[in-house]
């Protein structure tokens, strides 16, 4: 059984803590039906202030290259320390954007962490089928981190961990259009209709943040939109279960070209049953 935890470290949102929880308990069943991903052992989720936020994000690629650096070359090294350097100052950009960030915590846990003032910002907080899209997909993140083999997912290098010939921007497509498809398979389900808290009221410091240079450092809309048109497509031909092959063999992500062709990538899927090379395709 899935034991739920959420930790309200403002101090201040107890009400929220309990609603978030109350969220959990209803959606986690249905992300592990509509993902055919077995649940983790423990989910947790933070709520933090939002200076507490940018250092947990901010600590996270140091974590990553400590972890990564006995196998790196001397340009490696230094490469990842200036990633890293340029991860520290993103963070004060973005939390206003960042509805949750799903990583592994100083302790080993993976976990969510977001902030109820980004959340009151992009106008989820008045919005109860938001809320559940934002809790949905980033459970959806612990679900696909728990399914998941190989280092090419988190690494910094992850040509160095098999990545072939697909392309950073394909895991990026993969993670978060599950996610998406996986939310609003689950908003569906309980609304009737989709979530899209994008089209929530947002506030001002959200929009001041909200354009194309501060975007750019993290995943931006296509990965979410075409991903998830790219998952649900795939989903929709050949079952989640086939989808869900990408966790543990990473051969399987799509190349740039099946990105923008799912039915080529679909038919990979389904077809391939052991280890390949990714094929030569751009």
């Amino acid at each position: 059984m899935t034991q739920l935890i959420v930790l309200d470290e403002t101090r201040r949102n107890p009400d929220l803590r309990d609603r978030v929880l109350e969220v959990l308990d209803k959606v986690a069943p249905l992300v592990a039906e509509i993902t055919d991903l077995p649940l983790p052992a423990t989910v947790r989720f933070r709520l933090l202030a939002p200076k507490a936020w940018r250092e947990e994000v901010r600590l996270y690629p140091q974590r990553t290259l400590a972890k990564e650096i006995g196998d790196l070359e001397p340009p490696e090294i230094k490469a990842g320390r200036v990633i890293v350097k340029v991860a520290g100052f993103t963070p004060p950009l973005v939390w206003p954007l960042v509805l949750g960030s799903t990583q592994e915590a100083k302790d080993g846990q993976c976990e969510t962490i977001s902030t109820p003032a980004t959340w009151r910002h992009a106008g989820v907080l008045a919005s109860d089928p938001a809320l559940h899209q934002v809790i949905a997909h980033e459970l959806v993140h612990q679900v696909q981190r728990e399914a998941r083999i190989g280092a090419v997912w988190t690494s910094l290098f992850p040509h160095k961990h098999g990545l072939g010939r697909a392309s950073r921007k394909s895991i990026s497509f993969v993670l978060e259009g599950h996610a998406d498809w996986a939310d609003r398979m689950v908003t569906t389900r309980l609304f009737g209709t989709p979530a899209n808290h994008r089209k929530a009221r947002k506030s001002l410091r959200y929009r001041l943040h909200d354009n194309p240079l501060i975007r750019r450092f993290g995943p931006d809309r296509e990965a979410y939109e075409q991903g998830g048109a790219m998952i649900e497509h795939v989903v929709g031909l050949h079952g989640a279960h086939t989808v869900n092959r990408v966790w543990e063999d990473i051969s399987l992500l799509p190349t740039k070209a099946e990105v923008a062709d799912p039915d080529a990538w679909g038919r990979r899927l389904k077809l391939d049953h052991g280890p390949h090379t990714v094929p030569a395709v751009s």
